[in-house]
């Protein structure tokens, strides 16, 4: 990393992380897809129920992605306001959510076209446009149920732009020793109003899992992490011993306890902590740890797939739903020729979508850029002129101080 603010600031292997956080979304979508269409697959027919049912908690827990995304983007997004701060003594609030709009609208509002086209032919339900066009999808499914694929999954980005809205503001205008302290009374928010929904209200599972005030504490959680480590006030430096007895806990858990089970006032509430926290650990742990377990000081495919990953989860559902359908159509039941073309065709549709329609918004986020941040890739204009745009949405800078922020 570098301390000099006029360069560009960019954590490379994070694009690695976004890769995995997508694509536990697709083998989660794929597998459910696959097993609502046509059943079971032919290979978990051959298992034990007892291995049947930890492969099924297994892939189900793959939805924790979500909440993966969430740590990451809150802590992206602190890290780099925190660097216009230092830098600027100010934080420019109105371009920072003009950086946000270039990066997030383009494609959310792509998917949102696409779901007039699959209700015409595929006869899907017509989900709530009016919702989704505000970002408050989530409270579409909160209050009329899931309806499309083409827009379902949208609920978790109209989250992230709830907290895009209020994060700018925090970093600006509250003083920032106080900033824990505000980011923890959001995190004790959410705890409180998951709290009463178990107690008030008869079946909460939905609101525990979609709406904003149960949700938003995990990009706190992100944000207060991107805040300890721009200040240097959190480590990773604990042996390969913690760290596996810490990891072998979490796959334990992972695979033996569902993730979304809301049945108990406990997990409705606090038992989310101990991943999210593991999930903190691992991000940091791959980021700043020197020792971790699998340094990679290369460029590989992990990275360029990363930065495609959001368009790998806008995509995921449609491409996946379109493929069953043909399946279906032409009775082919081949589970392994299924997940082959899902992911050839998810691989070429993100690529295109990202070098021909998402760049040429980037290109614009960039003249609102305060700081510089992620990685850079060259633009021809009209005029023959390159730009470099940034081509993540929110990777971070690096202009750390020795001392806390004050």
């Amino acid at each position: 990393m570098t301390t000099d603010t006029t360069q560009r600031i960019y954590f490379k292997n994070l694009d690695i992380l976004r890769f995995f956080a997508a694509y536990m979304i697709v083998i989660l979508h794929s597998y459910f897809g696959w097993q609502t269409q046509f059943g079971n697959p032919n290979f978990i027919k051959t298992m034990t129920p007892y291995r049947t049912e930890k492969l099924e908690t297994l892939f189900g827990n793959f939805c924790s992605g979500v909440d993966i995304f969430f740590v990451i983007s809150g802590f992206l997004i602190t890290y780099l306001l925190l660097a216009e701060k230092d830098k600027m003594g100010k934080v420019d609030v109105v371009k920072f959510w003009i950086r946000r709009a270039f990066r997030i609208w383009p494609l959310y509002f792509l998917i949102l076209l696409i779901g007039p086209l699959l209700t015409y032919f595929y006869g899907e339900q017509e989900p709530g446009y009016l919702y989704h066009f505000f970002f408050a999808g989530n409270f579409d499914i909160l209050y009329n149920g899931t309806k499309s694929v083409a827009t379902d999954h949208l609920w978790s980005i109209c989250i992230e732009e709830h907290f895009y809205l209020i994060c700018p503001l925090l970093v600006a205008f509250i003083p920032l020793k106080r900033l824990p302290e505000v980011l923890l009374s959001i995190v004790a928010l959410t705890i409180l109003f998951r709290a009463y929904l178990a107690t008030q209200v008869p079946m909460y599972g939905s609101a525990v899992y979609v709406h904003t005030l149960s949700r938003i504490d995990v990009l706190a959680i992100g944000s207060l992490f991107g805040y300890l480590a721009y200040n240097k006030r959190i480590s990773f430096n604990h042996n390969a011993a913690i760290r596996l007895l810490v990891y072998g806990i979490f796959i334990f858990m992972f695979v033996t306890e569902k993730y979304t089970d809301t049945s108990t006032f406990f997990n409705a509430t606090i038992k989310k902590y101990f991943y999210v926290s593991v999930m903190v650990y691992w991000v940091g742990n791959f980021m700043f740890n020197p020792k971790v377990f699998f340094p990679i000081t290369q460029t590989n495919i992990f990275h360029h797939f990363g930065k495609v990953s959001y368009g790998m989860y806008m995509f995921n559902p449609i491409i996946i739903f379109i493929v069953l359908k043909a399946f279906d159509k032409f009775h082919i039941t081949n589970y392994l020729l299924y997940v082959a073309l899902v992911n050839a065709t998810l691989a070429a549709v993100c690529y295109v979508s990202y070098k021909f329609y998402e760049i040429p918004f980037l290109a614009l986020k960039e003249k609102y850029s305060v700081v510089k941040s992620g990685d850079e890739v060259k633009i021809a204009t009209d005029s023959g002129e390159t730009i470099t745009p940034e081509v993540t949405p929110e990777i971070i800078p690096v202009n750390v101080s020795d001392k806390p922020t004050e």
